[in-house]
This record gives structure tokens, sequence and C-alpha cells, in this order.
């Protein structure tokens, strides 16, 4: 019998055919493996992550061969994680553990589950900060279980190894709901309106939304009793005649500690976010077999009640920080919600850094604080000061010498100093230029922000070291520069005698604090290639861990970091709403110990919009005593003493950006739109577009709770002043289909482009005369938003990023769309010389309508106002801006669309471009490639998308440093780009995709 002819026949005829025939049960068994062999059906299979994949990402894209189905169950770990559609073929989780990560795709069709090939990868990345060495990280093969479902206390738990089979495995950094995410308690609070099916720590919230029936503990508010973390471990062979010590580098928000049976610290010991713990553990440690470690982290003393959360189209996004009394606890106030992220529903309760053994000798060297003066004008020389604290913990005399090292590239600089403590003696040893020559380095290479110069950083190595034997070191980077300020109509902050323009964003943390090291260094590069030289670190989103600091010394990134502060939230200071004194001062200290040696930080802030209540305190002793020779800048309030604030935080159209009353000086926040592009968007709003019955489609109540929400009355924060424009400036979504929603998100990028174009225009063209800086609102984002970013939560860049880094760009040429007028702005601190500015008018069918050229001086640090006036538009024209050198070398180029009346609907209608394009890496797994697009036809090419895309899934890579993107080629144009995947190169096969403005594919 044929295959063909058994494949037609059923099962059940078979086995009935060879059981008459007296066949034996081998062959029946060898049958019944053909039968299923010749129907066996195609599987979902894995094809990124590589299996066995090491990856730095907690959050990697996971992209697999869908097959023909009903719908899609993502598992991780043996956890359903979601459910999906049946064309969904990548999908990025919720942060999941360190450590090796299995995952698997069932596909269901009629019923029947198709279970796909399963996958590993590992999740593997550097600590947050740099820890003590030798040091142990405890950050595996955690247990975490709130204590309303333990029966076991403290001392039970850390006593030996008890039965958590039930309990929830997670690896550190993790909050309470990260935890139980991970393990599939609760669904992804990123994605949709998954946090309304999460209880609150608000009971009142609770009962009004009716949260209380998704609680995994029946009839109880999950976030009410602390949580246990559980772990244990075996100590390396570093202990061997040391000291040991536990540390945590940051818990959420009390704590009670045991180890091995013993109570370390209680809930009023370890208590505040952004300061750290350390356990003398020495005499409990067990140097052989199992520790036996047990946290019971308590909820925030005060939980708040967040703002009424907006589920309905365009709604009201409620209070920020809702009641305002979660300002009586030292912790993250954004955790209650904003316009901008929605209340975290345990608060960020949990053990939110990494947790670590150290171990040292009997001398200890601690709290060191390095600074320097560089002489300048003359930059000759450098005096630095290097200050700490010796600590001995014996009961004997300890004598020894302190040795030190500078080193720069191939130089170094050495020095020795003796010193003597007394039994259990705690000395401050402070070495200055008067007592080591080797303290004056000469002809100092300088740190500068990228833009200005390279940040220089110098390595500082200190080894205390006793007649005894006894050894501490530590490593710092240095950066030798001097801050100056001054107010000149307004602020203006100089670095090493350099006016610096400061162009940037404010920036804020993962709202479930779970970014990897390499993610806060990415937030950085992202921000670098952007042409950004300065973030802000809102206040209530608090403080970052070490490696965003680290990666900001490393790449020039000026950071302006606020001291916990909202004078909105906390309803303008009042009393009651701050935390207790004693507990601000002792954290406010231990955040300018930790951070006082970072070169990027520049500044301190007071307060957000408003004077800290706690000023006193901040400047005349805790600044004063612990930051007291950086010469750092100290500021008042983000929005006074040279600086405004105010925005315009809503969208206007491109030419009211030149002529709005906030839009000079130095402002703090300025925002624009920043939507995201459309595959995001389907990553946090999968069920877009499916809802038919919607007054503006597709916008529905996921987009505002995704903060695309409107403020009542009179307040401009309105989402719809974004859509108007969107619709009736260029056509909206034109039809109720997904590809609507394309053409949405396709015209919102056009928007994106000319709002961040203008808005930052319109401050650079008035660079010294009338304007000293600005910050956007803001740069980033804490979770999937559509509003308010440069790029978004997935590291994803849209039109208005690129429009950024054009117009941040250290030499750029704009025009003030409200007067026709051409300008050249040199942020560099040299001078160009002559250069010819071109100006390009073409109508929509790419006719050119004027041209002129025009040679132009081109000083250092100055706007320069061209004299060019381009023609005011009867209809719609395109206006290409060109700068070249003498030698026709492209120095800068623009593009803009004007129309009298603001209809650019044309510009969704032009044909197809032809494009030739090509893709070239440059070197072996550099990660960095060159491209090149060559537009071969009659029609413009206009905002062009390019992406890198893993050639096996179609998913784009991410993150991605464009040096250009959304772009413009006119007919018979040419451009050259590269791009850098900053996590190295590619496991898989990597392809280029262009897709035009219009998000038609053309290759």
């Amino acid at each position: 019998m044929s295959k063909i002819v058994s494949v037609i026949i059923s099962k059940a005829m078979y086995y009935k055919l060879f059981l008459r025939s007296g066949a034996n049960i081998l062959s029946l068994i060898m049958i019944f493996f053909l039968i299923n062999g010749c129907q066996a059906k195609e599987i979902p299979v894995p094809v990124a992550p590589q299996n066995k994949e090491i990856v730095v990402s907690n959050t990697p894209v996971l992209a697999w061969k869908p097959v023909e189905c009903d719908w899609q169950w993502l598992f991780v770990n043996g956890v359903k994680m979601d459910s999906l559609g049946p064309a969904v073929n990548t999908y990025v989780p919720f942060a999941l553990s360190f450590g090796e990560n299995e995952w698997q795709i069932v596909a269901v069709k009629d019923r029947e589950r198709i279970n796909g090939e399963k996958s590993t990868f590992i999740i593997d990345d550097e600590p947050l900060g740099d820890l003590v060495e030798p040091a142990q990280l405890l950050r595996h093969n955690w247990k975490v279980k709130s204590s309303s479902l333990v029966n076991n206390d403290g001392k039970d738990l850390s006593s030996n190894c008890m039965s958590l089979k039930e309990w929830h495995k997670t690896s550190l950094p993790a909050t309470a709901l990260t935890a139980l995410v991970r393990n599939g308690v609760y669904p992804n609070p990123y994605i949709g309106k998954n946090n309304m099916l999460i209880p609150d720590a608000n009971d009142d919230f609770n009962v009004e939304h009716d949260l209380l029936k998704y609680s995994h503990i029946k009839g109880e508010n999950p976030w009410k009793s602390p949580y246990w973390y559980v772990n244990s471990f075996v100590v390396k062979g570093e202990s061997k005649g040391k000291k040991v010590w536990l540390n945590f580098n940051e818990i959420n928000y009390r704590a009670e500690l045991w180890l091995n049976g013993k109570l370390l610290a209680d809930s009023s010991e370890m208590v505040g976010m952004e300061r750290q713990f350390r356990f003398d553990v020495t005499n409990l440690i067990k140097k052989e077999g199992k520790n036996h470690l047990a946290v019971a982290v308590y909820p925030v003393d005060v939980p708040g009640e967040p703002g009424v959360p907006p589920l309905e189209p365009f709604g009201d996004p409620g209070v920020n920080m809702g009641d305002g009394v979660i300002g009586k606890n030292y912790t993250k106030w954004d955790a209650l919600g904003w316009d901008w992220q929605p209340a975290v529903r345990d608060r960020d309760m949990g053990i939110t850094e990494d947790v670590f053994l150290s171990f040292t000798d009997e001398v200890e060297l601690q709290d060191v604080y390095i600074t320097s003066d560089p002489h300048l004008p003359e930059g000759d020389y450098a005096d630095m000061v290097i200050s700490g604290n010796l600590v001995n913990y014996s009961s004997k005399v300890k004598e020894g010498k302190m040795s030190g090292e500078i080193i720069f590239e191939m130089d170094t600089i050495k020095f020795v100093v003796p010193f003597q403590l007394t039994a259990g003696e705690k000395k401050n040893l402070e070495m200055t230029r008067d007592d080591l020559n080797q303290l004056r380095i000469p002809d100092p290479e300088l740190w500068m922000p990228v833009g200005y110069g390279d940040p220089n950083l110098y390595q500082v190595n200190l080894t205390a070291a006793t007649n005894e034997g006894d050894i501490s070191r530590v490593t710092e980077y240095h950066g030798i520069r001097e801050i100056e300020s001054r107010v000149e109509d307004s602020r203006i902050f100089t670095i090493n005698g350099q006016d610096i323009f400061l162009k940037g964003g404010n920036w804020v943390m993962d709202m479930t604090l779970n970014w990897t090291a390499s993610r806060y260094e990415e937030e950085v590069l992202l921000s670098k290639n952007a042409n950004l030289n300065v973030l802000r670190v809102w206040g209530p989103t608090g403080v970052p861990p070490k490696a965003f600091f680290e990666a900001a010394d490393k790449h020039g990134i000026l950071i302006w970091q606020d001291f916990l502060n909202d004078y909105w939230g906390t309803f303008k200071n009042t009393p009651g709403y701050q935390p207790e004194k004693d507990l601000f001062k002792t954290i406010s200290t231990a955040i300018v110990k930790r951070y006082r040696n970072h070169p990027a930080l520049f500044m301190w802030c007071g307060g957000n919009e408003g004077v800290n209540p706690r000023e006193d305190l901040l400047v005349n002793e805790v600044l004063a005593n612990y930051d007291n020779r950086s010469g750092r800048f100290y500021l008042k309030t983000s929005n006074g003493y040279g600086l405004h604030g105010g925005g315009p935080y809503h969208s206007i159209r491109p030419e009211e950006f030149f002529t709005h009353p906030k839009l000079h000086g130095y402002s703090s926040e300025i925002g624009a739109s920043g939507v995201p592009v459309i595959e995001s968007v389907r990553r946090f709003i999968p069920q877009i577009g499916e809802d038919k019955n919607l007054e503006r489609y597709p916008v529905d109540g996921t987009w505002a709770y995704h903060d695309a929400a409107n403020f009542p009355g009179q307040d401009l924060r309105k989402f719809t002043a974004l859509d108007d424009i969107i619709r009736n400036d260029y056509g909206g979504s034109e039809t109720q289909t997904q590809q609507g929603v394309d053409k949405y998100f396709a015209k919102a990028q056009l928007q994106n482009y000319a709002a961040y174009q203008s808005a930052i225009g319109s401050i650079g063209i008035q660079m010294w005369d009338n304007s000293t800086g600005m910050l956007l609102w803001k740069s980033n984002s804490s979770w999937p938003s559509l509003v308010w970013q440069l790029y978004d939560w997935y590291q994803q860049a849209h039109a208005g990023y690129y429009a950024a880094q054009k117009s941040f760009a250290p030499f750029s040429v704009q025009m003030n769309r409200a007067t026709g007028e051409v300008f050249v702005v040199n942020a560099n601190n040299q001078s160009l010389g002559e250069v010819l500015v071109s100006v390009d008018v073409y109508d929509a069918s790419m006719n050119q309508k004027w041209k002129t050229v025009r040679g132009i001086n081109i000083p250092s640090a100055t706007s320069v106002n061209t004299g060019v006036m381009v023609p005011e538009a009867e209809k719609l024209v395109l206006v290409k801006l060109t700068v070249k050198d003498l030698d026709e070398n492209l120095l800068a180029d623009n593009i803009y669309w004007i129309h009298p009346e603001n209809d650019f609907t044309k510009l969704s209608v032009f044909p197809s471009p032809e494009l030739k394009t090509d893709l070239k890496e440059l070197g072996n797994d550099s990660g960095k490639y060159e491209v090149s697009v060559d537009n071969e036809g009659h029609s413009i090419a206009l905002l062009i998308q390019m992406k890198l895309v893993d050639s096996r899934s179609g998913h784009e890579i991410l993150p991605a440093l464009w040096s250009d993107n959304f772009v413009t080629l006119l007919p018979n144009e040419k451009g050259f780009y590269q791009v850098e995947l900053p996590r190295g190169g590619y496991e898989g096969p990597v392809k280029l995709m262009i897709e035009t403005g219009i998000s038609k594919k053309v290759n």
C-alpha cells in the first residue's frame, strides 16, 4: 500500500485491517508510528534567542516560527505568561530572573494543543554597582512568599533547609510584584489594562475598582503584610581568615533580617530606600555547609491612594501622586502614579538592588572622596585631594602604609603615606598637595561633556596595608573638571572654563525597578546618540543605581540629580507630607557619599518645582559636611534661580513653538509628542484597532491608561490636542482597519518629527542671545507609554528622536517656522570659518520652486542668522536646508514641510520611492554596520525608517544606535548611515529592512 493511500485511509481502518490479517503487535506498533509520522503536524519553533544563548537583557525579544492556529500560549519556566493571537511571532516578556530561563509556545487549533519546542536562554549581567572586592553576589535561588501564607517565623526560616516547594522562585533584585508576575500569579502590568487586574496597596482603591477579587490571598490585600525572601548559600573560599559582611544596596521599605536562626536587624533599623545596609556576620556565617538567610520585607508605612485611573478614551489621568501621603515615606513617590505612569500596585516593596557578601581584613578603607582643582585657564596642572576613613576592627594597634596609584593611559603617579591606628579606631585620612607633591597632576586631561571634549577618567587605586598583612583596596575613577555657574537673564553652566549649552531630557526609572546594569548604560548611550549632553534624574523617581552614573562618567553625559521632593504632590510642601527629618538626613547623606565621586554629577537640586522643605538641612549639614569641595552646583528648585519650567507639555503646531512665551531662557521641562512606532504599540496594546465603535478610531481607553489622556478643564495637557493635529493636518487613520491603524501611527511620526524639530529648534536658534539650554519632558519612559519620550520603554526610537538628533547636533542648520528665517547653530567651541548654506524649495511633485546658496562665516559657540528667508508657501512645499564646507563636504542638513493652512495630507499619498540599499558589516562581530540608501526614482523618500532585523524572525534588533534614521532623500539622492548595536555582534543573521513613512515595505 502506498504512502499516499495510507494518508487517505483513517487510522481506525488501518488498525482493523492489520488485526484481521493476524498481524502481530510489533507490526501494529510500527504502523502506528508510520501513520503518525506521516501525519505529523508542524509545531512552533523558537528562533531567538538561540538555545543556550547568553543575553544581558532581562526583557529579551522572544521570537518563534508560528503555526496555523486559533491562539497561542507563551510559557516561561513552566508558567503560562500570556495568551497571544494566531499571527504573533514575537513577544517581550515581563522582566525575567537572572540565570537559565526555559520557554515554549503552545498553539491551540480546534481546541487541540500543539506543543512547541522548548528552548532556554541565560540572562547574565554585571551587578548594578561595583561590589567591594572580594565579594560574593547573592543573586540566584531566592524564594518569595507573603507572610500571610507562611506559618513559620524568621528564626525557623533561617535555621534549616525547609521545604519551600510552593514558594515563588526569583533572582534579585526583585520587588514582591516582580516575583509574583514572574511566577504567573499576576499578569504583566505593562500590557493593556492588566494593571487593573492586580490589587492595589490601598484598600479604598481596591473597593472602588473591585480589585480585591484578583488577590492571590483570598479576601486580603496582598500588599498589607511583609513578604519573606529566603535563600540558602555556601560561602566561597574568600571568607577564610576574613571578617564577613552582609550587604544590602537597597530595600523598600522596611526589613527584618535573620541569618542562621539569629536576628540581625529589625524593621526599625532597616528602613527607607536609597540607603545601604551592612552587617558584620563573621561570627554567624558558616564557613562550610549551607547558610540560611531570611528577610521579611515590609510595605511602605503609608501607601497612599492613587488618583482615579483613566480607563475611557481621553480620560482624566487623575491627580499626580494621588493623595500625596506616600510622601511620609522615604521611597519612590512616583509609585503612587503620575500622568505618565500608573500606580505601582505594591509600591515597589522588595529587595531592589544587589545583595552580596564582602570580606575584609581587620583594617578597612571606607568613604573615599576624591576631588581636584584644575589650574585654569592655563590648565597646566591640577591639585588632587584624596580622603577616606581608615577603620581598625581589631583590639590592638595597627601600623602600615597607604599606597596609591593615579593612572591615565600609560602614565602612573605613585605615592605612599604611613598610618597608625589605635585599637578600634576610625581615623579620617586626608591627602593634599601640601602633603604629597605627587597629588599635583601635570598637564591634566580634563573631563568634558560629550560634544565639548573627551570624558577623560583617571583610575585611582588605593591600598591600605598593615605590617601584619591586612589589606584593603579601593578603586575609583576620577574626572578632573571645574564647575561654575552664573545667571545672565537665564542660568549658564561652565565646565573647565567652557560655557556649555545644555541639551537634555528629564529621565525616570523603570516603574518596577527591573532594569539591568546594561540597560542603564544603554539609557545613557541612547541619550548620547541623540546628541543630548545632560540628563536630569527627576526627583520622585529616586536615585538610580551606580551603573547609571558609571555609564554617564564614561560617555560624557552630565547628570542633574534631584533630592526627594515634589512641590505639587505634597500640596505645596504642606507640613506632614514629608518623611521624618532624621530619616531624610540619614538617607540624603548616604546618597551624597555614594555618588559624590562621579564627575558626570554636576548638580544637586533641592526640589521639583519648589524649594525642598529640608533646604537648610541639605545645604548646611548634608552637602556642607559630605560634598564640600567638589565645586558641584546646588540648585534650590528646578523651575527657578535662572531656570523656568511649565512646558508647554501639550501638542501644538510646529510653528507655534517659535512664538510660545515659555520657549526662551533655560527651560527645565518642554514636552512635545513622542508617540511610539506601531511595532512597539502592538506589544503593549495587542488588541489595538479591534474595537470599531470608537468616536475617534483607533483611540480607546487602553490608550488613555497608557497616558494618552486629557487633563480636565482649562488645563492644556490633552492628548486630543495631538489627535486633532494628526487627524486635521495629516488625515488621521483613513479607515477602521489595521491598515488604518498603521496609517495613524505613520502620520504620528510625521508630527513627531516636526514637533521635536521645532521645540528644540526654537531654543537652539536663540542660543546665548536669549537661551542657555533646555530639557525635554521626558527623554525616556518608565513603562510602555504613548507620550513624552524620545525613545520608548522597548528602546525603540521614533521619528522625533532623529529630529532631536539633528537639532541637538553640535552643528546644525534650522529654520524658524514662524518667520522663515534660516539659522546655522554652532554649539562647538571651534569656529568653522566659511560655509555654504543652500536652501531648496520643492512642490509636492518634486519640482524645484526656489533655491539660494549663500556663503556664511560661522564663529564658535553661536547661532548665526544667515539672512536667508524662505518664501511664504501658497501650498504644500518641502524645504531642504544644507550646509557644506568649501570642499563640498556635507556638514548638516534638515527637511521641513510647510503649508499655509497646515494641510499635510498629500504627504501620505506620495508615490512609493525606488530605493537601492546596501548593508555592510564593519569588522567581525563588532555590532557595527554601514548602510547606503540610494533614491533612484522620481518621488521623494520621506521619513524612511531603516531597521536591522533578525532575518529568522523579522523582528528589529534593539537598541540600535543610528547616525540618522527616519531620513528623507530627494530623487537621485544617496545617503550613507552607520548603526551600532551596543550589545555587540548579533547571534543570528542580520538583514536590512526599509519602510516608507506611510508604512509600506520597500524591501
